[in-house]
């Protein structure tokens, strides 16, 4: 199959999220650094917020160049050690929270999620090149053992399991990170599904996850709580939902305008951050916050017609995977914002302040980008046909079975 051009169209809306992102953090970066100044004495410039987002913004840009032109086989080729890599950064955060190395690690309420990157001030997330990892490595495994003819069978499901169980253990359980177990669990279960693993054995392993996930929910004190203000109980905290939908109502039809959001003066917790959604909406209103909706929807559009079109049975898992990724993400993030979900803390893909996640979203975007660049109009045809065949071949099978009974 022939290289022709890619869809630069996913480029774009990549690039146009991350300047509103920029004009946002421009508009109440100096209100945020004023109220943590008030509330915790920190000395904040007005333009410190701006700085850092530009530098990630402009590292993400960076990262999504390097997505596009590092070829997607010699990446492939490094995703046991990736995934190897992930998971022992992830076991040497919980290990430096646990001793209490402050500089080398980042933990904010006790949970410890952050290396401290020394000299520069700033922090690496290692549950985003685990969620990068993932993608390459669960790819894998699906394509070699459909190869195989081993999909359905222990061949697969164990060394799936062992993912699946460091994911719950390293970041669910040690690090405290629900919002990023279930956005990995999420996209392994795209891509099984995807990649044609039998619906009785996805049901099976989703009905197993669920049970680890209330297990993850009831033994946490702030997680139950949190399912409490979530469902109205009274005497729960409701405070961040409170404020996240006022600043959403403030914002009306058109907005208050740049630089006149009050929710961001210390009223709204996480403004830049996980409430970036509630802010867009009191800033720009229902207008506004429709057009950055749009904007995703197209995006995550856009990724999903690459998966459908590309041969390469990997390469269109892994698109998969990113569609998985960021469709998860906003879900969980308006979702909460919006108090149709729990409230959880967890970034708006290319919007939300904060480095690691925005430089390994982007990063895995442009491969996708890259991946755009080799589809074909044939391949949803040919994987209709190929899936129509195996339908084909297992009502015959039971059909068989069915006349020798």
């Amino acid at each position: 199959m022939r290289k022709h051009r890619p869809d630069f169209v996913i480029a774009l809306i990549v690039l146009g999220l991350m300047a509103a992102s920029l004009i946002i953090v421009y508009a109440i970066g100096p209100r945020v650094a004023q109220a943590l100044n008030t509330q915790y004495g920190t000395s904040y410039s007005d333009t410190y917020f701006l700085v850092r987002h530009a530098i990630t913004v402009v590292l993400s840009i960076g990262a999504l160049v390097a997505g596009y032109f590092l070829k997607y086989d010699f990446l492939a080729k490094y995703a046991k050690k990736m995934l190897i890599v992930s998971v022992i950064l992830c076991l040497l955060v919980t290990i430096l929270g646990k001793l209490g190395v402050d500089a080398l690690v980042t933990c904010d309420k006790g949970a410890c999620r952050s290396l401290r990157i020394p000299g520069i001030g700033m922090g690496f997330m290692p549950s985003e090149l685990f969620k990068v990892s993932v993608l390459f490595y669960v790819s894998w495994l699906i394509r070699d053992r459909k190869e195989k003819k081993e999909l359905n069978t222990q061949r697969f499901f164990i060394p799936l399991a062992a993912v699946m169980l460091a994911v719950v253990v390293l970041l669910g359980w040690w690090e405290s990170d629900f919002g990023s177990t279930v956005v990995i669990i999420f996209m392994i279960f795209a891509m099984m599904f995807a990649g044609g693993v039998e619906l009785i054995n996805l049901l099976k392993i989703i009905g197993v996850a669920a049970a680890v996930f209330l297990i993850l929910i009831i033994a946490t004190p702030y997680r139950m709580q949190r399912i409490l203000s979530y469902s109205g109980d009274e005497g729960s905290d409701t405070y961040h939902i409170e404020n996240a939908l006022i600043s959403m109502g403030t914002g009306g039809v058109m907005g208050v305008g740049l630089g006149n959001s009050i929710q961001s003066t210390g009223y709204l917790p996480e403004a830049l951050s996980d409430s970036i959604f509630a802010i867009i909406c009191e800033t720009w209103g229902f207008l506004g916050a429709t057009l950055i909706i749009l904007a995703i929807t197209i995006l995550l559009w856009k990724i999903l017609n690459v998966s459908q079109r590309i041969k390469d049975s990997e390469q269109r898992l892994f698109s998969v995977g990113v569609f998985a990724w960021i469709v998860s993400h906003v879900i969980i993030n308006i979702g909460g914002m919006t108090n149709l979900l729990p409230m959880k803390g967890i970034t708006l893909p290319f919007l939300s302040y904060g480095g690691t996640s925005m430089l390994f979203v982007a990063f895995a975007v442009g491969i996708v980008l890259q991946i755009s660049g080799w589809t074909s109009r044939k391949a949803i045809e040919e994987e209709n046909e190929d899936t129509s065949s195996r339908r084909g071949q297992r009502r015959t099978r039971y059909s068989s079975r069915s006349s020798r009974s």
